[in-house]
């Protein structure tokens, strides 16, 4: 027998390299989300698509086009809200699976919208599907990955969605120079929303991704739940000492006593330690996306344009700036189980507010000028403000809520997060038009000034989830009464067992004898 756990190696990654791919393939609807939510930058900075449907010199333009965004997001409202009650009755991945059928209808309607009206019902249902995926896919991947490289993980999920961005931004650019006659080029990238649904459905399907394992285990399919954990976590050979074993039983024993707890809406309110991760939950995404990054986002073109720069320009320069935070997310996933997640979130809004208050103060002196130098220090700071975005918030802001809730409550912390988020851009995407428009460059203060209040309340009201096992986040909140302490009890001595065999006391005598005190 080697006289060296084989745990001391699973210790440093949980997971097979089948989890990841499990995961990249579940991703393909964060991608569904990117594109569908991001399609409509391109669209806006298409001449066609104005001429078409008749906002050349309309005066109410500016409400239209924010009608536009921001009703997509009273969709997503809506679609959050129905998936938390659907994601716990039929599971997470049938909730995926229903978030594709109602994006690949939707998304066909939006491109062949022949009116304003018509377009504006169909990305309202477009929302409703991208804000399922956004709830329901991070939801997903946190209760299927393991403590340690969680945080990476779930960042493939934020990978995927800016991947989708980037997708949408250069087939946006592609159909711009693609001259038909007939003046509807602007129907094709609408007609491609279609399509990273279908993926999603075909990754399901032929590869066989799984349920969650901590779903499968309040429903009370046990043995479905432990082969599920055995396939996404690497076992040693020791089977009945392996962490895939110490995982399942430490969730099953936890589920139990969440099958006896309050599971309602009433008790997010009504006890402390609940009202707090709602509070967080609430807040995080509100925080996130004050600072500007969804009208960067959607509003390129138009703020490229501002700058004084012409639609094609503006175009190449959307998806420059969506490739940038693509890149920007790799970068995170090298730091993002590195550092305390309140300390990640804190420094990068202070983070984000330098190249906001350098793009307010370029807006301010150049904008009317021809001040070439300026005028492209401005697209700089717009494309600094999202790589540093990318960096230090676009990973957490997808996973933290999800980490922060016990399971029989998880689905409805995720819906208050992505609702909170849904809201908050309905407000920004309404009058972010209306507002450059109106006040220009000191828009970017409201941004600047959100950020530095978010920094501060993130700092020292945050907890920490970095590494920790879900069903032991219960601790960081004072609810010591809600955790089921039986597996750690026990396991603590499987990891004495550990460190006397490194220490060369000779193989491991208790591994199995523990295990077995585990099931018993």
């Amino acid at each position: 027998m080697d006289s060296r756990s084989p745990d001391l190696d699973v210790k440093r990654r949980h997971y097979q390299k089948q989890t990841v791919l499990y995961i990249i393939g579940m991703c393909w609807g964060s991608v569904s989300f990117g594109f569908g939510s991001a399609i409509i930058a391109t669209t806006l900075g298409q001449p066609s698509f104005y001429e078409y449907m008749g906002l050349l010199n309309n005066p109410h333009e500016a409400s239209i086009i924010g009608a536009m965004n921001s009703l997509f997001y009273v969709g997503g409202f809506f679609g959050t809200v129905f998936n938390s009650w659907f994601a716990d009755r039929v599971g997470r991945r049938k909730t995926i699976l229903t978030a594709c059928l109602i994006q690949i209808v939707s998304a066909a309607l939006v491109a062949g919208s022949v009116n304003v009206a018509m377009f504006i019902v169909f990305r309202f249902f477009t929302g409703w599907s991208c804000l399922m995926f956004l709830t329901s896919v991070p939801l997903w991947i946190t209760e299927i990955a393991p403590p340690h490289g969680r945080g990476l993980l779930a960042s493939i999920n934020g990978l995927m969605a800016t991947f989708g961005y980037v997708l949408a931004s250069y087939v946006g650019v592609g159909f711009y120079y693609y001259q038909n006659g007939s003046g509807q080029q602007w129907r094709a990238p609408l007609a491609f929303v279609c399509l990273p649904p279908l993926i999603t459905l075909g990754n399901i399907f032929i590869f066989r991704i799984p349920e969650s394992p901590r779903w499968l285990l309040a429903q009370g399919h046990e043995d479905q739940a432990r082969s599920i954990i055995e396939r996404l976590h690497r076992r040693s050979d020791h089977d009945h000492s392996s962490y895939a074993e110490l995982e399942f039983l430490e969730m099953k024993k936890q589920i139990e006593m969440d099958r006896s707890l309050d599971s309602s809406w009433k008790i997010l309110v009504t006890r402390p330690s609940y009202r707090k991760r709602a509070l967080i939950s609430c807040s995080l995404l509100v925080f996130l996306y004050s600072s500007g990054t969804l009208t960067v986002s959607n509003y390129g073109p138009t703020l490229f344009a501002s700058l004084g720069y012409s639609p094609a320009q503006t175009l190449q320069f959307q998806g420059g700036i969506v490739l940038s935070g693509f890149v920007s997310l790799l970068a995170s996933m090298l730091i993002v189980d590195r550092i305390p997640r309140n300390i990640m979130l804190a420094c990068g809004m202070i983070a984000v507010s330098i190249p906001l208050a350098c793009e307010a103060a370029t807006t301010a002196l150049y904008i009317g000028t021809t001040n070439k130098s300026g005028l492209a220090a401005g697209v700089a700071m717009l494309y600094l403000y999202i790589f540093v975005y990318g960096v230090f918030l676009d990973g957490p802001g997808y996973f933290y809520a999800n980490e922060i809730f016990p399971t029989h409550l998880r689905s409805k912390g995720a819906t208050l997060c992505i609702a909170c988020y849904a809201l908050i851009n309905i407000m920004w995407t309404q009058v972010s038009p209306v507002a450059f428009e109106n006040i220009g460059w000191k828009y970017y203060l409201v941004f600047i000034c959100c950020c530095v209040v978010a920094s501060v309340v993130i700092f020292f009201t945050y907890p920490d989830t970095l590494n920790k096992p879900l069903e032991e986040v219960a601790l960081m909140f004072g609810d010591e009464d809600l955790v089921a302490h039986y597996v750690r009890e026990h396991a603590h001595v499987h990891d004495t067992a550990v460190k006397k065999d490194e220490l060369g006391s000779g193989p491991v005598q208790d591994e199995d004898v523990n295990v077995k005190e585990l099931k018993a």
